[in-house]
């Protein structure tokens, strides 16, 4: 299949929406193993919990520094080279990250991982590009369903590798099959063309031109980090909850019970149709109302397994959904540039997840689970307080 990129309106087929999603969900998921895998990786390393959980934190800052350096490149570089490469790059890092035996190596290699894992980041703007304008915002639902799926599934399957085998085993396999699917990937993906008139200098310029002359960009990306920051909060502390007393889950009950990410699936197709429909301030205030609301039965995740699960699913389902909108509205900006405003977003969007995940190891440590109920009621204001000033000045505008 080959295609020139702004030049296709054809309507994409089914098997092949569902390609670049499965992709989606094999690149973002390999990011999140690590989170049911800390007592395992503290025990087989010899390390303290702090050191192991800080391997999550770890993880977050290449995804960060992949988004920030690779993915501008989706508008210069020939795409399909580009998600191949660094699903090869990111396989080959979790290949001998299976191997590490001391802590330098293991925050080295999941470090190098992850900052190959963001393939799905160069491929959900590319899709959105080259979707039927009326199609867009679904198709970018579909994939993020993808992705959401694939965040979701490698927690479970992290979880049942480890127990039923090793932590190593985890990233051994998922290397190998990722190597397999780059093979797949290589003959299925359209080939582009790179926009005439660009170099990697004006590349990265324009990343500090775009964030400059839409500070709308900013915002909806600010919220959004805090948004993941909250999401990455409770699965980053999910093992510290869920693997001591009075649970004592083992890695792969954790899995299991991230299963409820499912959520996720319904909730970013529904966002991505009602935003298609016009309907963005309904969608705004519903992901608010939840992500605001889920630390009350939070709270109570030591008490009642139930009550716990419920946060769980309102703070999954207001990010996820919250997290299409925000993509929508800011590919909105520039058809051309959308490799570069989806950098732009997010590098501040998983800027949020790494300090989400960071402030639950500290607040953990110093204040167990309260700390982190805090950290959360402290991000969902923050978010109303800017999506409400951002909704305002839209419509001024």
């Amino acid at each position: 299949m080959s295609s020139s990129e702004g030049k296709s309106v054809r309507p994409l087929s089914s098997q092949f929406v569902l390609l670049m999603a499965i992709a989606c969900g094999l690149c973002a998921g390999s990011a999140y193993f690590n989170q049911p895998l800390i007592y395992s990786i503290e025990k087989s390393l010899g390390i303290s919990t702090s050191q192991a959980g800080f391997a999550v934190v770890i993880a977050q800052i290449g995804y960060v520094l992949g988004l920030m350096l690779l993915v501008p490149l989706g508008d210069f570089l020939n795409k399909r080279k580009l998600i191949v490469c660094l699903m090869v790059f990111a396989a080959t890092s979790q290949i001998l990250l299976s191997f590490s035996t001391t802590l330098s190596t293991l925050y080295l290699f999941t470090l190098c991982a992850t900052f190959g894992s963001i393939s799905a980041q160069v491929l959900i703007p590319f899709a959105s590009t080259i979707s039927p304008p009326q199609s867009s915002a679904a198709i970018v639902g579909k994939l993020m369903s993808g992705l959401v799926m694939g965040i979701i599934l490698s927690r479970t399957f992290a979880g049942f590798v480890s127990t039923y085998w090793s932590w190593e085993g985890v990233y051994l396999t998922s290397g190998i099959i990722t190597l397999l699917f780059a093979v797949l990937m290589w003959n299925k993906l359209p080939n582009t063309q790179p926009q005439a008139g660009l170099t990697i200098g004006t590349i990265y310029k324009s990343l500090f031109t775009l964030a400059k002359n839409h500070p709308h960009l900013i915002r909806r990306a600010c919220a959004g980090a805090l948004a993941f920051g909250i999401l990455s909060m409770i699965f980053t502390s999910m093992t510290f909850v869920l693997g001591s007393a009075p649970y004592h889950f083992s890695d792969f009950e954790i899995g299991l019970f991230g299963l409820l990410g499912v959520i996720g699936i319904y909730s970013s197709s529904w966002s991505g149709k009602t935003v298609g429909l016009g309907k963005e301030n309904f969608v705004a205030k519903l992901c608010i109302f939840l992500m605001l609301f889920a630390p009350i039965p939070l709270y109570f995740a030591q008490q009642n397994i139930v009550v716990y699960a419920i946060g769980v699913l309102m703070a999954y389902f207001g990010l996820t959904a919250f997290h299409v909108l925000n993509q929508n509205l800011v590919y909105r900006i520039d058809l051309k540039s959308r490799s570069r405003i989806n950098a732009v977003y997010m590098t501040i969007y998983f800027t949020g997840a790494a300090l989400g995940s960071l402030g639950a190891v500290y607040a953990w440590e110093h204040w167990q689970w309260i700390g982190c109920i805090v950290l959360a009621l402290v991000f969902a204001i923050g978010i109303l307080l800017i999506d409400r000033f951002d909704f305002k000045k839209m419509k001024q505008a």
